[in-house]
Order: C-alpha cells, then sequence, then structure tokens
C-alpha cells in the first residue's frame, strides 16, 4: 500500500489518491459513481488505494461538477422540533429513500423565517422544504437561485410552488360537529401565538361551526403551542369564569396541559367533569395517562405525498405547481365522548 504523502492532519483529496494510484484525478472521480464506465479492477485498486489515505468523495465538490448535491434543506420551526419530531424523522426518512440528505435549517417561528435566508443559500441545495411560512420575496429568491421549493403544512397560493397541508379549517371544523352532536354546547378554546397560521385555521373552523349551530363562539386564549402554557392559561381563564364542557386545543401539547391542570391542581374528572379535545394525534396522545380525543395529521401520507412532488419539480421545474390538501380524521379517545 502507499504511504502518505501529504502533511498530518491535511484531509486526503482525489488529487493524492490519483498520483497515489497512478491515475488520472477524473479516473478517482468516476471510480465513486456507482454507474460510471470503468473496469472492476481499476475501481477496486482506487478505492483500496483511497481506504489506506483514508479519502473520502466530497459532496459539495461533487455537486459543482454534477450540478445536483443530493441534498434537500427543511426549514423547521421549534415548536415542531420540540413537540412533533415525528414530522422531521419522516422527511428525513423519505429523502433517504429518494438519495437526498436532510440539512436543517431551524427558526423560532414562521416570522422567523426570513432571517435564516442567506444562511440557507449559502449550501448548494436540490430543493428546499418549508415547514414555515416565507415571505414571497423570500420564495422568489429560492426559485431564482434554481432551488424549488415545497410548502409542508403550509398553503401557498404561489403558481410555481407545490404544497402539501392538513385541511386545518376542515378538521376543527370536523372535530366541532362531532362535539355538538355528542351534546357539548360550551367551550373554551386554547390557541397557538396569534401570528400562527395553523392555529388561525383551525380556530376558525371550529368557531365558525359553533356559530351556524346557534352556539357562543368564546375567545381564543393565545398560547405558546406548549404544555406548560396551556396548563397556565387553562388554570387561569378557570379562575376567572364558568367552566365549560369542553376544551378544545390548536395541539396535543396544550391539551396534554389542560388535562394535567384538571387533575392535579382543579381536582375534575377528564371526561366526567370536563372533556378535552386536541389536535395532531401526535404519540403520546394515544398512550393510557391521556387517551386524547384528537384530529389525526396523516404525516406518513402527507410525506410521502411531498417528496414525490418534490423530485418531479426537481425532474422538471417549469411543470405546473401542486397544491395537495389532505384532511384530517377524527380520533375518539377516553378524554372526550364523541359522536362521528
Amino acid at each position: 500500500m502507499p504511504k502518505k504523502e501529504f502533511k498530518l492532519g491535511r484531509r486526503a483529496t482525489s488529487y493524492d489518491v490519483a498520483i497515489a494510484a497512478g491515475v488520472a484525478q477524473s479516473t478517482v472521480s468516476r471510480c465513486f459513481q456507482p454507474d460510471s464506465n470503468i473496469s472492476t479492477e481499476t475501481r477496486a485498486h482506487v478505492k483500496a488505494v483511497a481506504q489506506a489515505l483514508g479519502y473520502t468523495p466530497n459532496a459539495l465538490a461533487r455537486s459543482l461538477i454534477t450540478r445536483q448535491s443530493q441534498s434537500v434543506g427543511v426549514v423547521i420551526t421549534d415548536y415542531t422540533l420540540r413537540n412533533s419530531p415525528n414530522v422531521l424523522y419522516a422527511l428525513s426518512d423519505a429523502l433517504c429513500r429518494v438519495q437526498k440528505r436532510l440539512i436543517l435549517f431551524a427558526i423560532e417561528d414562521d416570522e422567523a423565517s426570513h432571517a435564516m435566508l442567506d444562511s440557507a443559500l449559502e449550501y448548494p441545495l436540490d430543493g428546499l422544504i418549508s415547514c414555515a411560512n416565507m415571505r414571497t420575496q423570500d420564495v422568489n429568491r429560492f426559485i431564482n437561485h434554481h432551488i424549488p421549493v415545497l410548502f409542508f403544512n403550509r398553503r401557498s397560493t404561489n403558481k410555481n410552488v407545490d404544497c402539501v397541508a392538513t385541511d386545518q379549517v376542515g378538521g376543527g371544523r370536523h372535530m366541532a360537529e362531532c362535539l355538538i352532536k355528542s351534546g357539548y354546547r360550551t367551550f373554551m378554546c386554547l390557541g397557538g401565538p396569534a401570528h400562527a397560521p395553523v392555529s388561525r385555521e383551525r380556530m376558525r373552523g371550529f368557531n365558525q361551526t359553533l356559530r351556524r349551530a346557534g352556539l357562543a363562539a368564546p375567545e381564543i386564549l393565545a398560547t405558546d403551542f406548549s404544555y406548560d402554557q396551556g396548563r397556565a392559561v387553562f388554570l387561569d381563564a378557570m379562575k376567572a369564569g364558568t367552566r365549560p364542557d369542553c376544551v378544545f386545543c390548536a395541539n396535543d401539547q396544550l391539551a396534554f396541559g389542560v388535562i394535567d391542570a384538571c387533575r392535579y391542581d382543579l381536582g375534575l374528572k377528564v371526561p366526567q367533569d370536563i372533556a378535552v379535545a386536541g389536535f395532531d394525534d401526535i404519540p403520546e396522545a394515544n398512550r393510557p395517562s391521556y387517551s386524547l380525543t384528537t384530529v389525526r395529521q396523516p404525516t406518513a401520507y402527507m410525506v410521502q405525498q411531498a417528496i414525490e412532488l418534490l423530485v418531479d419539480r426537481i425532474g422538471d421545474p417549469s411543470r405546473a405547481a401542486q397544491h395537495i390538501v389532505v384532511p384530517g380524521e377524527i380520533v375518539g379517545r377516553s378524554s372526550a365522548s364523541i359522536t362521528g
């Protein structure tokens, strides 16, 4: 085997491998491309030399030649990372199956997406999946850099942008219909931050349905979507007013906080004294300690659709945008007795 002829601590390059193996630098690159036209013997020889030198191909350098980095950026909010990590896992797994790597851009909330723009554009991305809202001018900057953008669980009217989203309004509407049909008449609503689009849509569908049924639509109590805020805001509201029949929460974490506040702070039974419903159906919702009635987002299906759309868009940037809206599914458990 050849001896290392470069300074200790310097990463070996394809040029080092080419010199040591006695081949052209382009041959080294081709040896690491599975579909390249190169002999078995040459490939084995070059790879053995590369292993001895500690060489691995540089994906970023290769992207300059192929004009594809096999990397996809994913913009995701801190809330989703903390409370719905299954979304990130599903996206990572689906991208891996189409030989794409995930580069993560975590932001505080939807309002902060503009701040990550310049750093994201520094990467040679094949595409961008955004789980947060983005300004039109920011979306256009990616498109102008030939980086297709897909919105995941966010809506877009951009004719050049695909999106896959849960029917947030329809999910809130369906939950309200089920609760009303089951006999609940007075409600409390816990939403996310006032600017959060997902929360606004879910609450709009819920309260519009209450009004159409001739029931009072409650004020939406703003939170940060967290368990702690759900518990604290609910307790404050209970001290200030009468007890509702049911609390509808914009996500499951808020609902968990409400359930624990009932049990451990107020001594109330769920659902006998007060019912609780959520939205998302994250894995914890099915645990016996919560057994939460909620609206299920079909995350696995949505991710599958999103990756297919992105791959199609990379292959054909000029095709018409597709906007897929997926209905949520009511999941009845013991936190609220419902009639489907």
